[in-house]
């Protein structure tokens, strides 16, 4: 886990936004889950989206429900709030990208949101 110095900008939208939120994302990973089946993939292609999910790109990530749609980005810095940098651990039978790194937001020890991205050669700046 590493610390980054980065704050994060959380906006939160009706779900009628999904889909406009996640064309603006730049090939992004995409996981989501119905009621009987879930998936990642990268893109989003012909496969209709479930009603909840995850869409993410290097910058942005996009997450969403039936009640609504989160878009959490990278921010300015702030006093106030710690970004905190984990792998997450893949199982053998993962298909998404070969690293990926969730960054935790938090605020005086409340979360803020989390952001996914695929991760880089090697631990970030950061890492300890």
């Amino acid at each position: 886990m590493g610390r980054l110095s980065e704050s994060v900008s959380v906006e939160h939208l009706h779900s009628e936004e999904r889909n406009a939120q996640i064309a603006l994302l730049e090939e992004p990973w995409i996981g989501d889950e119905g009621p009987l089946d879930a998936g990642f993939r990268r893109g989003v292609g012909n496969e209709p989206l479930r009603p909840r999910g995850i869409a993410f790109d290097s910058r942005t990530t996009v997450v969403w429900d039936e009640a609504g749609v989160q878009v959490l980005r990278p921010a300015e810095a702030s006093k106030e709030v710690t970004a905190l940098r984990s792998p997450v651990l893949l199982r053998h039978w993962y298909t998404g990208p070969p690293g990926l790194v969730r960054i935790d937001y938090l605020k005086r020890g409340c979360l803020l949101g989390s952001r996914y991205t695929a991760a880089v050669d090697g631990p970030g700046e950061d890492d300890a």
